[in-house]
């Protein structure tokens, strides 16, 4: 089971994904894509979710952004949206003809949500959290599934000077406290943005190597940062520790009423062969890019990270 990782405070929300599909330890894959944005008219949120990946015909991700998009009518809200997901979800796994004859310890599944929700004040930063395995109040975990999803709403302290959140699912053994403390720190901080993904990406890639990680956590990792202004970008990024020609970018789902739509299976890549590749693991900066360019990373694929941050903000509007 892979991990999605989401830390939030006052300037902004970011949350990761690693993009590892594994089975009883066995790696299937590492660019299978976890993460999308959802944006509607009161919210933009990160999404991803963590446990069955496919069972026979049925993939999960693909599931899902049917399930979202599905979700918006009649009200288009929010808090509406992720209860119509969360009842989906309770009819699919229990009735799906392809999932009827699946295992219920092979069924769980964990699905988070992070970023703002807007009304007439200041936006607020949150989660919500749908499972059908985990106990949300205490955060146990049952070694089967449950009957029913259930889901639970997490906001920041809006009487804090500098409300900060962190939450994360998925395989999050190898998480200490000391973790939990040094990530708070960071938050409390107020570091820039770029610093804090750094930071993170840094400590999930560490995570993967952790003897309790068991292998399924991977190294290929999508980040999606939420601006708590509407109307900001929200910025994504695709980390790669090998060399890879694509870069490649989480779903959007748009849900509004006169913009109803879904895109998903996004890359970039190179047209000629003979391009050099556009996503490169992170090196000093004074060490030769690893694309092969004979530059410093600095003046190349470091220079800004022009490469692999993308904007989204074509679905971010109605």
């Amino acid at each position: 089971m892979t991990i999605i990782l989401s830390l939030g405070n006052i300037d902004q929300v970011i949350q990761i994904s690693d993009r590892r599909l594994s089975s009883n330890g066995r790696l299937i894959e590492d660019e299978s894509n976890k993460a999308g944005i959802l944006f509607c008219p009161n919210a933009r949120l990160a999404f991803g979710y963590t446990g069955l990946a496919r069972y026979g015909t049925f993939k999960t991700f693909d599931w899902l952004l049917t399930a979202l998009h599905e979700a918006g009518p009649p009200d288009f809200i929010a808090h509406s949206i992720l209860e119509r997901v969360r009842l989906n979800a309770t009819r699919t796994f229990q009735e799906h003809p392809v999932l009827r004859s699946a295992p219920r310890s092979a069924k769980k599944i964990s699905i988070l949500f992070s970023g703002y929700i807007y009304g007439n004040g200041a936006p607020q930063q949150g989660y919500a959290l749908i499972s059908n395995y985990v106990n949300i109040d205490t955060g146990y975990q049952f070694d089967v599934t449950q009957d029913e999803f259930i889901s639970r709403y997490f906001s920041a302290n809006d009487f804090a000077a500098n409300p900060t959140l962190i939450q994360r699912i998925g395989n999050w053994n190898g998480i200490t406290e000391l973790d939990m403390y040094r990530l708070r720190q960071v938050l409390n901080e107020r570091k820039p943005p770029q610093a804090i993904l750094n930071i993170a990406i840094d400590f999930i890639k560490n995570l993967a190597d952790r003897q309790k990680s068991e292998k399924y956590i991977g190294k290929q990792l999508t980040s999606i940062c939420i601006d708590p202004n509407p109307g900001k970008p929200v910025k994504t990024n695709y980390h790669t520790s090998v060399i890879r020609r694509e870069s490649y970018m989480p779903a959007q789902i748009s849900l509004f009423p006169d913009n109803h739509c879904t895109i998903s299976n996004i890359s970039i890549k190179p047209v000629d062969d003979d391009t050099l590749p556009i996503s490169v693991p992170k090196v000093n900066k004074n060490a030769p890019c690893p694309c092969g360019s004979k530059i410093r990373y600095k003046n190349c694929h470091g220079k800004l990270k022009i490469d692999k941050e993308q904007s989204v903000n074509l679905l971010g509007s109605s």
